[in-house]
């Protein structure tokens, strides 16, 4: 390892405000500690309903060594949703193997790891007073996270004590356990809707998605936000913000824990170094928004809805705008036309090179894919395979430039990238991101950015990796349907189109001189293995003897399957007469040792004709192949092997 230490971050959907916040104050923390982090995260939600689509997400968790690492985050908040946890479970059952390395775990605790939470009592205390005692609300509904939640079940003690204080009471059925996602509000206000639960005159609500979920369905009904029901939130999301109904929303700081997580972590690592002290947390402050009644900050929404909002059209006038991609920017790119109409992987990847200017700003970029990609019948669902290749690099730093399969470079997938080795005047923030089709691993991204670069990661990146996953698994159909026309299915060699289009290709690359050897081979007593032993003993023959064949093809030659049990051997290079008997011999000796491998109840054999033309341009191919038939039957008759037990 290199003398800089190195956290590793491990969280889902970055986007979510609840992540973007912690990895703020640590990527700040980390700049000023000259710390490199990398974030190892789904672009999606764990509890994203397209079930394939999320394994392929949660997958790249698998690809961290955390033999690698002087430290590691957990943000536990992010990482649950996916059923049973799988993905936090399984990362912390890799993490018990290293007893001795520097961990913490956000907001919620996890077995052997330091606890990094935030003491909001006063922002949750505050949300029960502004609904009480500014909009003079009594009859008051909770909804809070998963009963087996530690944050939830704290905000719900919180929230019900300061209510007692008022006086007031929470009826049993006011306290709903949801899930911080849209799901649980949506579920509760379908309840309060359809009569199951009396309907209350206020919900506290302990995130803002459940706010939004909650707002939304009531929306559909007769009952309205905020004068029947008024609404708080916590969190002050981006959404919650300029949702139809704005959500008025409690800012909680996070910020300030992953401030915490590196300050802990560097304590451990680096013991005596100093830490910095905690600035005033002057980020916990309330936005109000229409949901309670309040009137909405109209400069904090108009912000947040500027910075979502799809712009067609930029002032180019601006130098700031080329480092100020946002969605609109990519939408009228027409990256995803050029990546999705590539003719080939190596047009494709070029695509995808002259696109990365929409990440601005970044540092590197790579794209890493396991080094049999396009081979679709070789699907890949969990973990990593042990080499991938980098098939396209581009950098804004000086680092060298490439795209394409020739130029690729394969390294140890352990080493997850080799840029994270190289020495650096400063540290950087390694962002690593799944490449998959619906759950098929194809491999993985890596983003170099500053620290000092926001947003860190936006719904840009992630929209323009789902534009990869989707072109690199078109150039794979297409590569796949290619194979198919010119492949034999049952053995994998060319068929006759294939021999064709070879056979051009074999021509423009020979040389004067050079010799034209065909050799065609027909199998023995397939008729009689098919009616004997039936037809699948007989596709055994066939493939058998397809393998030998392969064995003996040279770099110059090629093997083709033209129809039933008869099979092509087919060169151009430096040949000579002798070499008719000499590779006959050679193909019935390893027939014969192949047919005792297999240890079947007949005996696998062919018939062979071997042919040398001295001057491959006046011989037409077709001709020499018939020519080269005419030989094998003559052997086939001589040694009659119309069958064999």
């Amino acid at each position: 390892m290199s003398d800089r230490k190195r956290i590793a971050l491990f969280a889902a959907f970055p986007e979510m405000v609840h992540v973007r916040r912690i990895l703020d104050g640590i990527l700040s923390r980390c700049e000023a500690y000259d710390y490199d982090i990398c974030v190892f995260a789904s672009s999606t939600h764990l509890s994203f309903p397209h079930r394939d689509y999320m394994r392929g997400e949660s997958n790249i968790y698998e690809l961290a060594n955390l033999d690698k690492f002087d430290g590691v985050i957990i943000d536990h908040g992010s990482m649950t949703g996916d059923k049973g946890d799988t993905s936090l479970k399984r990362l912390e059952e890799r993490l018990e193997a290293y007893p001795d390395l520097p961990k913490c775990s956000l907001e919620m605790s996890l077995k052997g790891m330091k606890l990094i939470k935030k003491d909001n009592e006063d922002v949750l205390r505050e949300m029960c007073r502004h609904v009480i005692e500014k909009h003079g609300r009594k009859k008051i509904c909770i909804l809070t996270g998963p009963a087996d939640n530690e944050v939830a079940v704290d905000r719900l003690k919180i929230f019900l004590d300061e209510i007692e204080k008022h006086g007031l009471t929470v009826l049993p059925e006011h306290i709903h356990y949801g899930d911080f996602w849209y799901f649980g509000g949506d579920a509760l206000a379908r309840k309060i809707m359809n009569g199951e639960i009396e309907q209350p005159d206020a919900v506290i609500c302990a995130s803002d998605c459940m706010a939004i979920g909650l707002v939304d369905r009531l929306q559909k009904s007769s009952i309205r936000v905020p004068e029947d029901i008024a609404v708080v939130g916590i969190d002050a999301s981006d959404e919650g913000a300029i949702n139809p109904i704005t959500i008025s929303s409690y800012d909680t700081g996070e910020e300030t824990i992953g401030l915490e997580a590196v300050d802990y972590l560097r304590s451990i690592m680096e013991p005596g170094a100093e830490i910095l002290p905690m600035e005033n947390d002057s980020s916990r402050q309330f936005h109000p928004g229409g949901s309670c009644g309040c009137e909405t900050d109209p400069t904090y929404a108009m912000r947040l809805f500027r910075d979502s909002l799809y712009i067609s059209s930029y002032n180019h006038a601006d130098e700031d705008v080329i480092d100020h991609v946002n969605i609109g920017a990519l939408m009228e790119s027409y990256a995803q036309e050029d990546f999705t109409a590539s003719g080939s992987a190596e047009e494709c990847f070029k695509f995808i090179s002259s696109y990365t200017g929409l990440l601005r700003p970044y540092q590197n970029f790579y794209l890493c894919l396991k080094e049999n990609w396009l081979n679709m019948e070789d699907e890949v669902y969990e973990g990593y395979p042990q080499k991938v290749r980098t098939f396209v690099a581009s950098s804004c730093v000086g680092e060298e430039e490439f795209y394409g399969e020739e130029k690729s470079v394969a390294f140890e997938t352990s080493l997850m990238h080799p840029i994270l080795y190289k020495k650096r005047d400063k540290a950087s923030v390694f962002y690593f991101s799944p490449v998959h089709f619906n759950g098929v691993l194809l491999g993985y991204a890596v983003l170099q950015r500053s620290h000092s670069t926001r947003p860190a990661i936006n719904i840009v990146y992630r929209n323009w990796l789902r534009y990869i996953n989707n072109a690199l698994q078109l150039i794979r159909s297409e590569e796949r349907l290619k194979t198919l026309s010119i492949r034999d299915q049952l053995t994998g060699a060319l068929n006759r189109r294939g021999m064709y289009e070879r056979y051009k290709e074999m021509l423009s690359n020979a040389k004067e001189g050079d010799a034209l050897f065909v050799s065609v081979l027909d199998m023995d007593g397939l008729k009689y293995i098919n009616d004997t032993f039936g037809h699948g003993e007989g596709d055994e023959g066939i493939k058998g003897l397809c393998q030998v064949l392969t064995s003996l093809t040279r770099p110059n030659e090629m093997s083709v399957r033209s129809g039933g049990d008869e099979f092509f051997l087919i060169g151009i290079g430096d040949y000579k007469k002798e070499d008719e008997a000499l590779r006959a011999s050679e193909f019935a000796e390893a027939v014969a040792k192949k047919s005792e491998a297999m240890n079947k109840p007949y005996n696998l054999s062919a018939s062979i004709g071997c042919l040398v033309f001295p001057d491959y341009k006046n011989i037409n191919l077709d001709l020499a192949l018939s020519d080269a038939d005419e030989k094998m039957y003559n052997y086939k008759m001589r040694h009659r092997r119309h069958r064999s037990v």
